[in-house]
Parts: structure tokens; C-alpha cells; sequence
């Protein structure tokens, strides 16, 4: 009889034992009595064998690639471009204004004397770059080509009784234009005017000198 019982003690045990290495499964978790792999069509972005979807799984660290951007960028302009345009603009305003008047005859001014003679000092003011003249009394040449140097050069023109008109006419206006001259007109021991022209080629500085009987 004890034999029989010890028998069965040891029976349970074993049940017991078998019991404790069974896994159950935790508590709120879903049974699965028939395991398969199954195919989802859900949004949890891995395939049935487990490899994640790509197209419906985003790297949150990812970054989108800079790529080349053609639109045209907005230049800044130089302010001091502004100011250099602004300043060419007025000396090309300035500049053809003094075009104008450089294309213009000039007047020295009339005079009344009781000499036989006038006397002028004629020579290149500004920078001495090979400027000639002629030289025309009442029309008529008396100097072909005079060189206009930064000394003055002496000329001496003998008036007629009445109108006498002296005219210098820019022959050319050197390597640096216009033709630049200062001009001097001496009566006697008298200095009757002192002008200075700027002339273009072809253009004429004259005054005119009555001579009393």
C-alpha cells in the first residue's frame, strides 16, 4: 500500500513541474492558437518577412539633398557705382555744353583807336600741345600757320583808316583739344583786353578796331 501511494506522489510532482515550464501568455496580450505568417496590408511599415517599406516608413533624421537652384539671384547695387554713374553722367551734360560753345565764334570785343598798329600777344595757356592758328585781317591771310607755345609770340598788324577785323582760326585742336589760347591786345603802352578761347577746328575768335584819321 505505501508503495502505491509514494507512487503517486511523485506523479503530481511531475505534473507540477511540467506545469511551471509552460509559457502562458501575459496578461491583455491576444492568444494565438494557429500561428501563420501572415502578409499585412496595415501601415506598420515592415514586410511579412520583416524588412522595413521604404516607401511607408520615414527616417525621421533624414534630410531632403540640397539640390541646384537656377533662379537668378537678386544683385545688391554698389552705392558707390550709383554715385560714379550719377557723376559721368553729369560731366558727359557738362561736356557737350562746352561742345556747343566750343563750336561757336567767339567775340574779343570792338575797340577805337588813333594808332597805325595794333600789337598781340597771342601763345598756348594750357598744356602746350601743338596748337596752330591762322591768322586773317578784313578777311585777308596774313599768318598761314602760327604755333600756338606757352611763351607768347609777338604780332603786329598795321590797321587801315576805319574797320580793321582781326580773326585767329583754329586750325586744329593739338593732341589734347580744343584749341586753348590766351590773347592779348596792346594799344601803345595800353593792354586794351586780355581773353582766352577754347575753340574747335574751323572755329574763329576775331575782334574788331576802328582806326580814327
Amino acid at each position: 500500500m505505501f508503495k502505491y501511494s509514494f507512487l503517486a506522489i511523485i506523479g503530481l510532482f511531475a505534473l507540477q513541474m511540467e506545469a511551471q515550464t509552460t509559457d502562458f501568455p501575459s496578461r491583455g496580450s491576444e492568444v494565438n492558437n494557429n500561428p501563420r505568417l501572415n502578409s499585412s496590408s496595415s501601415n506598420s511599415g515592415s514586410s511579412f518577412l520583416g524588412v522595413p517599406n521604404r516607401s511607408k516608413v520615414k527616417d525621421r533624421f533624414s534630410k531632403e539633398e540640397d539640390g541646384i537652384d537656377f533662379k537668378p539671384k537678386t544683385k545688391f547695387t554698389n552705392p558707390s557705382n550709383l554715385y560714379t554713374d550719377k557723376l559721368n553722367k553729369k560731366y558727359e551734360k557738362e561736356g557737350r555744353k562746352m561742345e556747343e560753345e566750343w563750336a561757336e565764334d567767339m567775340s574779343l570785343g570792338e575797340f577805337v583807336t588813333n594808332s597805325d598798329k595794333m600789337v598781340f600777344l597771342c601763345r598756348d595757356h594750357m598744356m602746350f600741345d601743338g596748337d596752330r592758328v591762322q591768322v586773317r585781317v578784313n578777311g585777308k591771310i596774313i599768318i598761314e600757320n602760327l604755333l600756338l607755345e606757352n611763351a607768347y609770340k609777338e604780332i603786329t598788324i598795321p590797321l587801315e583808316v576805319g574797320f580793321n577785323k582781326i580773326e585767329f582760326v583754329a586750325l586744329n585742336q593739338g593732341d589734347a583739344g580744343p584749341n586753348t589760347a590766351e590773347l592779348r591786345v596792346i594799344d601803345g603802352n595800353k593792354m586794351l583786353t586780355r581773353n582766352v578761347w577754347n575753340l574747335l577746328t574751323g572755329v574763329k575768335a576775331s575782334t574788331m578796331i576802328v582806326r580814327n584819321e
